[in-house]
């Protein structure tokens, strides 16, 4: 009896030490894995199961992160929550949680996005190049899938001041390319050549429409010019990125930001990124009791979104116009204000009907938002200045 006991004890123990080494070989091959170059989402690359032993192996290293710091000033920026596929807002006071919009309707993952200027909606783009509008009650609607160069995915949009928008684009494996896209007509053109990047991954910009991105295969952070695309190496980020990421300019303190997903910790980080030398700081971690990933951030004013500017529809021709813009609704037309793309109010009408003509001569050549008020709703659109 006592034999029988022993070779059990033996047996068991030989089987607990095969076990635990397995178990460190999975933790390993785990490991090896995460260091890929990987651009979409997490759930691309690891089970629910892997992410768990993944977060509980970083916790153990880098000890359990439980008060994120808040950004003073906070800010309010739009993203996806992309482990979840969630719309979502980031409210820099308070990094411990996000405020769930509404699911997102998208199959692929939401690899890139930007507010468009002076509203409360956002461009979108998945993996497949379908580009989305949503609106700030996180409903999609679709524009149309616009063709980067052979292979590639955009990975990265953004919009300067003048209200023209690019999207960087890669295939993952050494391509990748500046693109000025135009949603009226559905057409991204490559600025200049390929850039040089393997994976570059996020776009943003600062005061003077320079545009930036950077590489997660090498950790380098780029200024594109935006004219030639051509890229001026500024330096290292200064951490491990991996996995989608995104980034977004505050204009009201000139800080370039970004929605980092860290690989040396598990963790989504908000970080400011150096325009000269291209390193980041670490301003907090973004809801630190889970593992999650925004593949896009862009800042934008809650404000304008306080009403649903879906509800209601209108036309407005001509678009481009030189002189004169008339609008026209299914219903009786209360206000009419024009914005530029800085959100600068420059015309604000109340008017009673179902169609207005607005005297637009004075503005200056360029792309402006017009909102129309009917009743408690409100919609906007774009036009054209000639």
């Amino acid at each position: 009896m006592k034999t029988t006991t022993f070779f059990t004890l033996v047996a068991l123990l030989i089987f607990c030490q095969i076990a635990n080494a397995q178990q460190e070989i999975d933790l390993q091959e785990l490991l090896q894995r995460l260091h890929g170059n990987h651009m979409g989402s997490i759930h691309d690359v690891f089970s629910q199961e892997e992410i768990t032993t993944l977060q509980a192996h970083f916790d153990k290293k880098n000890g359990t992160i439980t008060t994120p710091r808040a950004v003073q000033g906070g800010m309010f920026y739009r993203a996806t929550e992309n482990t979840q596929g969630n719309s979502a807002v980031i409210n820099t006071n308070d990094l411990s949680m996000i405020e769930i919009v509404a699911p997102s309707p998208l199959m692929e993952f939401e690899g890139a996005g930007a507010t468009i200027p002076g509203t409360p909606r956002a461009v979108v783009v998945d993996n497949n190049n379908n580009f989305y509008i949503v609106d700030s009650t996180g409903n999609y609607t679709f524009v149309d899938q616009i063709e980067p160069a052979n292979g590639q995915s955009f990975t990265g949009l953004e919009y300067t001041s003048d209200g023209a928008l690019y999207g960087i684009a890669t295939d993952g494996m050494g391509s990748t390319t500046l693109y000025e896209i135009d949603l009226l007509t559905a057409q991204a053109t490559a600025v200049g050549t390929e850039n040089g990047l393997v994976v570059g991954i996020a776009l943003g910009r600062d005061m003077d429409n320079n545009l930036y991105s950077y590489d997660i295969d090498t950790n380098l952070v780029y200024r594109i010019d935006r004219l030639t695309g051509a890229p001026t190496l500024l330096g290292p980020i200064g951490f491990n990125a991996e996995f989608g990421q995104g980034m977004s300019y505050d204009s009201s303190t000139n800080t370039l930001l970004a929605s980092a997903f860290n690989s040396d910790t598990f963790k989504p980080e908000l970080r400011s990124i150096n325009t000269t030398t291209g390193t980041s700081t670490l301003l907090g971690v973004i809801v630190p009791a889970l593992t999650l990933q925004f593949a896009w951030m862009s800042k934008y004013d809650p404000s304008l979104g306080v009403t649903d500017f879906s509800t209601e529809r209108f036309t407005l021709y001509p678009n481009p116009t030189t002189h004169v813009l008339t609008i026209s609704a299914l219903t009786n037309i209360e206000t009419i204000t024009i914005y530029n793309t800085l959100g600068q109010l420059l015309v604000e009408q109340r008017v009673d009907g179902l169609s207005v003509s607005v005297d637009v001569s004075e503005l200056a050549s360029g792309l402006y938002i017009v909102q129309v008020g009917t009743g408690q709703a409100q919609s906007s659109q774009q036009f054209i200045k000639q």
